[in-house]
């Protein structure tokens, strides 16, 4: 069967701007569900010794809040217990210790932002938004969407990064191998398929890699517009 360009013309003739919308809408769906599946892989992650936890002596929470005035360090907003989080100034996984002296109590989004930065590295990176003493919350509240801003304007600092690529397996180098392996799949594919219909030579060869290309760039600037390697970064357990 050969690959005919009246039929070709045809199907496209067929194909309305509402089919158009739903592929483009399909791709989007079908692109967000593999990267985080990228992203949920663990079973490469560089070999690393667990975080010890520890059970925290009663009322040492409560005793944090009262020094921090029921405030968040960061954000400055005032919360419920159930809403804050103990968090080490200097993370456990960088030599931190479990000393009452080296924890604070700050909210989720802020702990999940912070990961395993210090207090100082945090601060100064967000020098824009919260004071530069530690647990000193702003005069203001700072809303989330700000704190998401001034991140992708800024990065982590170089001690952050440095650690990140001798510990951890990055979201980054996630997404990006996974996003080649992805672009190969469907150059083969595309290779095979085009087999079938009779074509050969540059017909064959040049729009599998240029769909398989697209593929692994499609899914890259996916993930960089929607921030979930961002996301999945602040996540990492301190």
């Amino acid at each position: 069967m050969r690959l005919s360009l009246a039929k070709l013309r045809a199907w496209i003739a067929w194909a309305s701007p509402r089919v158009w919308a739903w592929i483009a809408w399909a791709s989007l769906s079908i692109a967000d569900i593999l990267i985080r599946v990228m992203l949920l892989t663990r079973s490469n992650e560089r070999t690393i010794r667990p975080t010890e936890r520890v059970d925290w002596p009663k009322g040492w929470k409560q005793a944090l809040m009262r020094r921090q005035n029921n405030t968040c360090a960061y954000c400055g907003r005032r919360r419920l217990a159930s809403s804050f989080e103990i968090d080490h100034m200097d993370p456990v996984v960088r030599g931190g210790s479990n000393d009452f002296d080296n924890l604070q109590v700050i909210c989720r989004p802020c702990n999940q932002r912070k990961g395993i930065q210090t207090d100082q590295e945090f601060r100064r990176r967000y020098a824009r938004l919260v004071p530069q003493r530690p647990l000193t919350p702003p005069s203001e509240p700072v809303s989330q969407s700000a704190f998401s801003a001034a991140t992708r304007r800024t990065e982590q600092s170089s001690e952050v990064r440095h650690f990140r690529r001798t510990r951890f397996i990055s979201p980054r180098e996630k997404v990006f191998t996974g996003s080649l392996i992805c672009g190969g799949v469907t150059a083969v594919a595309a290779l095979f398929s085009l087999a079938q219909l009779g074509a050969g030579g540059y017909f064959l060869l040049v729009p599998s890699v240029i769909l398989g290309g697209g593929v692994s760039v499609g899914l890259w600037v996916r993930a960089r517009v929607t921030d979930v390697m961002i996301a999945e970064e602040a996540a990492v357990p301190v």
